[in-house]
């Protein structure tokens, strides 16, 4: 093995631990957003959360996926970001989803996990904003207000019928989907990612 290829193997292990995250924002809003409608029911219209929330490595990885769109059209004010934006595109949020531990050495995964398709737009001064509402409780209606132990008891059994890994995104889809908040609850995210300009250069800092 060649001094090169040390090198380069040096560089990735540098780069996996500089996006390493032992609290994952897709664990501290799931495990918030759990404790808060399943556990103590208490409505969460006030809960902001901001930039903070996030890793250095979430936010760049977060301004690139607007600066691209800026990029391709200067004039934007706002957009949308979809995961057919996101590099892996649908992978890994899939229903049946893969593992759920390359949340805590990937941007990406954090952010899809987290925001996963979210609008942005320019305020006066030519920031761009974020808001979005964590929310993934697609639960009928009917299923929204039942007793904390039966909904575990779905839980439990629609993992154990759909043959679910414990650490796949597909059995914390189904933790989230009926104990989650639903559409138009949960707390509220408003990112402020300060002005990018027309986008044409990469956040890496």
């Amino acid at each position: 093995m060649t001094n090169k290829d040390l090198q380069a193997i040096q560089d990735f292990n540098n780069e996996q631990m500089s996006n390493f995250d032992f609290l994952p924002a897709p664990v501290k809003a799931l495990v918030s957003d759990v404790l808060y409608n399943s556990i103590l029911k208490k409505n969460q219209d006030s809960r902001k959360l901001d930039e903070s929330f996030f890793e250095k490595s979430d936010l760049n990885f977060i301004k690139n996926l607007v600066k691209e769109q800026l990029t391709k059209n200067p004039t934007l004010t706002k957009g949308n970001i979809e995961y057919k934006n996101y590099p892996s595109g649908t992978r890994s949020v899939e229903r049946q989803g893969g593992s759920v531990l390359d949340m805590f050495i990937n941007p990406e995964e954090r952010v899809k996990k987290t925001l996963g398709q979210f609008g942005w737009q320019k305020d006066k001064d030519g920031s761009v904003i974020i808001t979005d509402r964590f929310n993934f409780n697609d639960a009928p209606i009917d299923r929204q207000n039942v007793p904390l132990v039966e909904k575990l008891r779905t839980v439990a059994s629609d993992i154990k019928h759909q043959n679910l890994s414990p650490v796949s995104y597909g059995a914390v889809r189904k933790a989230a989907q009926h104990l989650g908040s639903p559409e138009g609850a949960g707390a509220t995210f408003n990112i402020n990612l300060g002005n990018l300009g027309n986008g044409n250069n990469t956040t890496t800092d």
